[in-house]
């Protein structure tokens, strides 16, 4: 028999999100990564706010789901309900400290957080947030204080404001040495009738190198180039990517021929060292110049700027492009010594 939990509306809603998907990632248990997974679903108010403060999606908790999986593959391959953990259980219980009403939100979100060991911590650790920074939040959460409060709260404790910064750098308060390396830029990649590809500047750090990537229009283009595939996330199989015509491939051959490219969405925020180099896309700027003059078509120019983690080994980079809507196509390769802070011909 089915136990009966003390719910509102709003945290009754997150259960049943949970449930569905546990059942469609074929789980047959329903742990505190799951409930977490349906809150951020549901999220609404403050919890909202809060749930934007650690840079959580449900996209995100569904990767970080999905490689906790990897570990316990014995759970998977039910088409049965799925049933709660015993901490789930546990979280559901979770009582208002005044002793009032039904579990609202916030007080199942602190229940999540009580055991290290839970699901829900082993997610948000995977996506770079510490469980005990999140429960000195949902702490004066379930004191149900005023919006004013909580305002204020959250301007206080915003994390994004302190030290933190991602693995790949560069250090917010460092240096990013810009390379003048004579000849290095611009530096054409790939040129076609309509379009024209460059790497306009380079900069390095201690942690890793960045460049910027130009790409402006000889004439009008039929699909501007896209630098990020297409994601949709399918329950069950995780984020699925899709690109077509109007995709611009990028693709970094390193020294020792690890191969780097924009086909998969890398998360930028991640507290944990990768074990393997990264291609992360720090922005992009989109220009339309209008050069009046009847004899040129108006330049369209987008400009991208990426990082690399970490500095690669002495030796020779390529740079490749693919762009098939406007046939582009072509590399260039410079040598990684020059990517080097300091170093210049």
């Amino acid at each position: 028999m089915e136990e009966h939990f003390s719910l509102d509306d709003h945290a009754s809603l997150a259960l049943e999100v949970a449930k569905h998907a546990a059942l469609a990632n074929g789980d047959s248990r329903c742990g505190t990564e799951y409930l977490l997974y349906g809150l951020v679903a549901t999220a609404h108010g403050e919890l909202t706010e809060l749930i934007e403060l650690f840079a959580l999606n449900t996209l995100r908790i569904d990767r970080a789901i999905e490689r906790m999986l990897e570990q316990r593959a014995a759970t998977l391959g039910s088409f049965a309900d799925p049933q709660l953990t015993d901490r789930a259980r546990a979280a559901l219980r979770t009582q208002r400290i005044d002793g009032a009403g039904p579990t609202g939100t916030f007080e199942l979100l602190h229940g999540l957080l009580v055991d290290d060991d839970a699901g829900a911590c082993t997610v948000l650790r995977d996506l770079g947030v510490q469980p005990d920074e999140a429960r000195r939040l949902v702490s004066y959460g379930i004191r149900h204080l005023s919006k004013e409060e909580i305002d204020d709260l959250l301007t206080t404790l915003d994390r994004r404001d302190g030290t933190h910064y991602a693995w790949w750098g560069p250090d917010p308060a460092g240096r990013i040495d810009s390379i003048r390396t004579p000849g290095l830029v611009p530096l054409e990649v790939a040129s076609s009738d309509s379009a024209r590809v460059d790497v306009t500047a380079f900069g390095s750090d201690k942690f890793g190198f960045g460049f910027t990537l130009n790409v402006r229009s000889l004439r009008s283009w039929v699909l501007p180039p896209v630098f990020a595939p297409e994601e949709a996330l399918i329950p069950g199989q995780g984020a699925q990517y899709n690109d077509g015509p109007d995709f611009m491939l990028l693709q970094l051959v390193l020294p020792d021929g690890t191969t780097l490219d924009n086909r998969t969405i890398v998360d930028r925020f991640c507290a944990s060292q990768p074990a393997e180099p990264r291609l992360v896309p720090l922005g992009q700027r989109d220009e339309h110049v209008n050069l009046n003059d009847r004899r040129q078509h108006d330049q369209h120019i987008i400009t991208g700027d990426w990082w690399v983690w970490p500095l690669p080994a002495p030796g020779s980079l390529e740079i490749r492009v693919d762009w098939p809507a406007e046939s582009v196509s072509g590399s260039v390769t410079i040598d990684a010594s020059l990517l080097t802070p300091g170093l210049e011909a």
